[in-house]
């Protein structure tokens, strides 16, 4: 069991943040709790997804709150990378953002009316 344990905490300290490396030093608390919500989103999306193929019953609600977990995931990478849109990044390098962000909400939003 001990061998579990130190797989997870293995996988747990490679999601967290390295504090030495972010990208703005204006404000390098905030950057971090950004960067570990963000990864806590992505690891809920993910959960959620896997989750759903176990349920058939709730598939629907399970795959919602996965896409719309993701799509909070894109938010906190659009505030990370514009500086909480302070910094202005070029168009191609936010077009995955853009895209998918709203595609996200919008496949969350078919799996609830359905």
């Amino acid at each position: 069991m001990s061998e579990f344990l130190e797989q997870i905490e293995h996988i747990v300290d490679a999601a967290l943040p390295d504090k030495d490396e972010l990208i703005h030093k204006e404000h390098p608390k905030t950057d971090y709790v950004m960067l570990i919500v963000r990864n806590l989103l992505v690891g809920v999306a993910t959960v959620f997804f896997v989750l759903s193929f176990f349920f058939d019953d709730a598939h629907h609600i399970l795959r919602a709150v996965g896409y719309f977990s993701g799509a909070g995931a894109y938010v906190f990478e659009c505030l990370l990378l514009t500086d909480c849109f302070k910094t202005k990044v070029p168009h191609k390098e936010l077009f995955m953002i853009y895209c998918l962000g709203p595609l996200y909400l919008l496949m969350g939003l078919g799996y609830l009316l359905k």
